[in-house]
């Protein structure tokens, strides 16, 4: 592999965002480095959590042993999981990351990552909520003077829209189609665009043949909504039972959005409309959470949360 990192610190610190689709590691001084979140046809990760630890450890060992300190001291890691992660999530986790190479491993919530790689003021005594809409999972939590308030997390995100556009289409029409006709579809019914898109669907798994289809914005909306809304249900619910005096300060805040589900049009103005709240994207959605564990080495190193 080339080398990525550079000439290597006294004490080699990483952080690193398990993303569902792409998982994002960076150094102190470099990164992030993305890469997919699978080996061949094998998935480490679904719904935001390590399902196959060997595939973790066979994606991150050959960037972790580049950050070796003269090729001797193994590196310390930041790790970011949903706030939802059970225990046993939790521990597969730290043993995914410490086989491929980690000497200690600290877990941290994502949103909280997210909303300081986002640059949200989390330091501000006011609430501030944050929804991250990653691929496989939609994690929200408050934060208020640096501490986490509030969480609620539903195990859904990106890829339960496109799966369920890809089961309606089926159901609809008997075609079976890729993901990234899907992903097509989604933006489609998200943006509520005017003019019909014209795909070409395969007729059936079994042949090359295809057919052309005409999916208007309607047909593509009624096909996301119902896994929009177990997004935006979770939202509301969280939001309506909060203690009032946080309510009011995310009304005056609003709400900050992250994650890959920050970048599709539309989504924004949904979340904005069910919740009556306003939304806006942070800085950059994508490496949010990446660059907020980076952000927050320092801290975990100053007061020596490292764990074996």
């Amino acid at each position: 592999m080339a080398q990525l990192w550079g000439r290597p610190v006294w004490r080699p610190d990483i952080a690193i965002d398990l993303g569902t689709a792409t998982i994002r590691v960076a150094s102190k001084l470099h990164g992030p480095i993305v890469c997919p979140s699978e080996t061949g046809t094998i998935s480490a990760l679904c719904s935001g959590v390590v399902v196959n630890i060997e595939a973790v450890v066979a994606i991150l060992e050959p960037i972790l042993s580049e950050t070796r300190s003269m090729g001797i001291l193994r590196p310390r890691a930041v790790v970011c999981a949903p706030t939802d992660a059970s225990i046993s999530e939790r521990e597969a986790i730290v043993e995914s990351v410490s086989r491929a190479g980690a000497s200690s491993v600290v877990v941290i919530p994502e949103p909280l990552a997210a909303a300081v790689g986002g640059k949200v003021d989390i330091s501000s005594p006011y609430a501030q909520m944050v929804v991250d809409i990653g691929e496989g999972v939609t994690d929200c939590a408050i934060i208020r003077a640096g501490k986490i308030v509030g969480t609620a997390a539903v195990r859904g995100g990106c890829s339960a829209l496109r799966k369920a556009i890809q089961t309606e289409i089926y159901r609809r029409r008997n075609f079976r189609i890729l993901k990234h006709h899907a992903e097509e579809i989604l933006r489609i019914g998200l943006a509520e665009q005017s003019d019909d898109a014209r795909l070409a669907y395969p007729a059936s798994e079994n042949t090359a043949s295809s057919v052309v289809s005409l999916i208007s914005p309607e047909e593509a909306w009624q096909a996301v909504w119902p896994a929009v809304e177990t997004i935006t249900d979770m939202i509301k619910t969280f939001l309506k039972d909060v203690p009032h005096s946080l309510g009011s300060e995310i009304i005056d805040n609003g709400i900050h959005l992250t994650g890959g589900g920050a970048l599709l049009a539309g989504m924004r103005g949904i979340i904005q409309s069910e919740t009556k709240v306003l939304v806006a994207p942070v800085y950059n959605p994508l490496e949010a959470v990446v660059l907020g564990a980076r952000a927050m080495l320092p801290i975990v190193a100053m007061l020596n949360m490292w764990k074996r």
